[in-house]
């Protein structure tokens, strides 16, 4: 049966808080939940590790509906979340994880096991001895309940409390990459839309210096070499508006695609804000370090795995220790021959201790191998902390540099505009000449390209840190609610869902 689909409560939320990042300049938070719907409560051992890293799980996505056109970031987002194979993957390794918790829970249970059976037996005569022959039917119940054994049905119900966690970080993982995924291809391709739009009025601008030198060439005040000049000036601006149209159709479609949607579709989505504040305050990178060690996905994946790899470790070191287990078992006779025989019942209980003395070396070096196992995972998780960290620095000095840049590239516009005005003004009245009002042009068009692309950069670089931080995952930890028994819970359906 496939995933459930997105709320629509859910995708209102989330076109709040998309287009609320895709408006602001500020390092603000994006957050997934708003994009999906909650789950139900991990089991009652895990709840506050699951709480304090990823409380709640996404729902899943599915293939929906046809919906309308995406007209935002948020539709964007919604789209690629409900029709993502990755992350509809993700999510029935969740539930395949929270199975295998309840299945280890098990071990905590009695078996019972009944038999019946129909029984015609012979015994051959001798001596002294004649030729019997006895029909029966009976039934016999058995009951074997494993009381103690020293902790490795815990460390084994540990193990897979802690994949459980993993898997469902493994999900959330896979939705802040989609999310911010999308969220990248997204304002690359604004920021190509406006440098294409940036290059229509370069060209509009050489159309007109061509006219300007023709209409000088015409009154003998310019020479063919200031018309040819101007020409080749045009020639090289529409080259570059080409280009940047042909980019602009290629992340298009990429972007569609992500959305679940054909690249050829046609994307009305907004336009790169004309302003973008970099002057908002921002956490200090310290605080950052510090979020993401709690809250990145990868990070606390990885512990997740390195604490399964513990208590499995723990559950093979132990495995050869003694156990003590009650039994029980009834049953009863009938007898079918000879007749006139009355049934009988029999019955026995107690307890069981069994002392493993010796099973040859393979118990001693499953258990090293184990050991060996966690030890590696422990240096992974660390590993996983380093590098994350290490993105953390990377995205913060990336967007401190973005936020430079855009004072810089304003700047620089402001004086490049002023100065193709200068020289498109001293060109008309005859005292300027066609190389300075080329040279200015070219500098005013270099300096809307640079405009352009740090807007779109500060953008993209902002989404990177979020990610990087842990702020596109889960929000802050939420109180779990009790759950019904000690058996794990699955990640659940958005209520409203058959």
């Amino acid at each position: 049966m496939p995933p459930p689909a997105l709320s629509s409560s859910a995708a209102r939320r989330a076109a709040v808080a998309a287009s609320a990042l895709a408006l602001l300049g500020g390092c603000g938070t994006l957050s997934p939940s708003r994009y999906v719907s909650s789950r139900a409560a991990p089991p009652p051992d895990v709840a506050r590790e699951v709480s304090a890293v990823a409380p709640a799980s996404p729902a899943p996505p599915q293939q929906p509906a046809p919906a309308p056109a995406p007209r935002s970031l948020a539709d964007l987002v919604d789209l690629a979340l409900s029709r993502d194979p990755t992350t509809r993957a993700t999510w029935y390794d969740a539930r395949a994880a929270a199975a295998q918790a309840g299945s280890e829970r098990s071990l905590y249970w009695p078996s019972i096991d009944a038999n019946a059976s129909l029984l015609r037996q012979r015994s051959g005569g001798g001596p002294g001895r004649a030729v019997s022959t006895s029909t029966t039917a009976g039934a016999t119940a058995n009951l074997t309940w494993l009381l103690l054994d020293l902790g490795a049905r815990g460390a084994l119900v540990d193990a897979a409390d802690r994949l459980l966690v993993a898997a469902r970080l493994a999900e959330h993982a896979a939705v802040a990459d989609l999310v911010l995924q999308v969220q990248q291809t997204y304002f690359q391709y604004l920021g190509a839309r406006a440098l294409a739009e940036a290059e229509k009025s370069s060209v509009r601008q050489a159309e007109t210096s061509l006219a300007a030198a023709e209409a000088r060439r015409k009154a003998g005040v310019a020479t063919i070499a200031d018309v040819l000049q101007a020409r080749t000036a045009l020639s090289q601006v529409q080259l570059t508006l080409q280009q940047a149209e042909g980019q602009a159709l290629a992340l298009r479609g990429a972007l569609a695609t992500l959305a679940g949607l054909p690249p050829t579709v046609e994307l009305e989505v907004g336009a790169l804000p004309a302003e973008v504040d970099a002057t908002r305050a921002r956490p200090t990178v310290d605080d950052l370090l510090a979020q993401a060690a709690a809250r990145n996905p990868d990070v606390g994946r990885a512990r997740a795995l390195a604490d399964a790899a513990d208590a499995r470790a723990r559950a093979a070191s132990r495995a050869a220790w003694p156990t003590l287990s009650f039994q029980a078992s009834a049953g009863r006779t009938h007898y079918l021959a000879p007749e006139g025989l009355d049934p009988t019942t029999t019955w026995s209980t107690g307890l069981v201790l069994r002392v493993p003395m010796f099973e040859g070396l393979g118990p001693a070096y499953d258990a090293l191998a184990a050991r060996a196992t966690a030890d590696a995972a422990r240096a992974r998780a660390d590993a996983a902390g380093q590098r994350v960290a290490l993105d953390v620095w990377t995205s913060y000095q990336g967007l401190t540099s973005a936020g430079r840049r855009l004072e810089t590239s304003r700047d620089l516009l402001a004086s490049a505009r002023a100065s193709s005005d200068v020289a498109r003004g001293r060109y008309k009245e005859g005292v300027g000449s066609i190389l300075d009002l080329l040279n200015a042009q070219s500098a005013l068009e270099t300096a809307q390209a640079e405009d352009v692309r740090a807007r779109s950069d500060y953008l993209v670089a902002l989404a990177q840190l979020t990610r990087a931080s842990g702020r596109l995952d889960l929000p802050a930890a939420v109180p779990a609610a009790p759950a019904p028994s000690d058996a794990p819970t699955a990640p659940e359906a958005p209520r409203g869902t058959p």
